[in-house]
């Protein structure tokens, strides 16, 4: 599980080059300012490509070096909750680099999130590949991981040559690396279920929200549950959950392997739901139908009902149009059910 942490003010969109060869379990936060804040065209067809869970995150303004301090706040926060197996921050600020080599032991015990600083998310990718054809000989050498074989720690002379005499440098290094190291126990599904919420709800709201999980089938479907019930609250806790979606699934799977539909019980309850209101379903996919009536096949209509319902704003609406049915036919059909978004969604007023 990764993370990229998008310096745009330093990178620009030369930056999110790769951003498009991301996976599912990825995430991206581009950090962005008043200062910069235009992203290309083709950069911007790139982002709406990816599979990535991609987030932009304004950053206050008004001092020197303001996102390097609220960046490196954040990744500090992200190291502790141990979420992530790599942070990758995308800058061509080396001093970032002081992160790697301090959450790299130089100063505490290692944890064992990696912290990296690449140009481009593209060299971060082939970082993470054991590939480092991007990096100038300098760079590579200022970003290395630091050797403790490299600098040992100055003693007395005849000290030194006692120790040598009594025990190999290399065994003594290796055991004294194994000690600061010692192996972490994997987090069960509860808790990790529980970090990720906390802060973005009540923990009398934990039971609920773990059975809507835990009854979704998709990262839609739950989106789509929390906000019914807890309306844009539901989109906070979402994003609080969404980056870990599918290794929790697959936790929950690994612990309860008798669990053969994870949450029947209230999917049974879902439905019943459902069949209370079905006139109002028939008449929103009849409306549906109408409005694209003549400009697509039955089976596209299906796919931009399921968009419909995936969705929680028309931002979101366009973006998993596009996403669906490539940029002309996407913004086609868009630019056709925008005006009635609302009525189709049942919303009352845009979030």
């Amino acid at each position: 599980m990764k993370i990229y942490l998008i310096d745009f003010e330093n990178v620009k969109s030369k930056g999110l080059e790769g951003i498009d060869k991301l996976e599912e379990t990825d995430s991206v936060i581009i950090f962005f300012s008043e200062n910069s804040d235009t992203l290309s065209f083709e950069m911007h067809q790139k982002v709406l490509s990816s599979k990535a869970d991609i987030e932009y995150f304004k950053v206050s303004v008004g001092g020197k070096n303001a996102l390097d301090f609220q960046l490196s706040t954040l990744l500090g926060y992200m190291v502790a909750k141990e979420i992530y197996t790599h942070i990758f921050v995308i800058s061509n600020d080396r001093g970032f680099d002081f992160l790697h080599a301090f959450w790299g032991g130089n100063y505490i015990d290692a944890p064992s999130t990696l912290v990296y600083r690449t140009r481009t998310i593209k060299g971060a990718i082939e970082y993470g590949d054991g590939l480092q054809t991007e990096q100038e000989p300098a760079e590579a050498e200022a970003e290395q991981p630091a050797q403790p074989q490299a600098q040992p720690e100055p003693e007395p002379q005849e000290e030194q040559i006692e120790q040598k005499a009594e025990k190999p440098e290399k065994p003594k290094k290796q055991a004294a690396k194994a000690k600061k190291k010692p192996a972490k126990a994997a987090l069960s599904f509860d808790e990790m279920f529980t970090a990720l919420l906390d802060g973005s709800c009540s923990k009398g709201s934990y039971d609920k929200v773990k059975s809507l999980f835990v009854s979704s089938e998709t990262k839609e479907e739950f989106h789509n549950s929390l906000a019914k019930i807890y309306k844009q609250q539901g989109t906070d806790i979402y994003k609080a959950v969404k980056s870990k979606y599918l290794k929790l699934k697959e936790k929950y799977a690994e612990e309860n392997p008798e669990a053969s539909a994870p949450g029947f019980e209230q999917q049974e309850q879902t439905e019943i739901v459902i069949e209370t209101v079905p006139e109002e379903v028939t008449q929103a996919s009849d409306r549906l139908a109408e409005l694209l009536s003549g400009l697509c096949e039955p089976d596209d209509i299906d796919r931009v009902r399921k968009c419909i319902d995936s969705t929680v704003n028309k931002r979101e609406f366009y973006i998993s149009m596009v996403k669906e049915f490539q940029r002309k036919k996407g913004c086609e059909y868009y630019n056709v059910l925008k005006p009635h978004y609302n009525e189709l969604s049942g919303k009352v007023s845009e979030s």
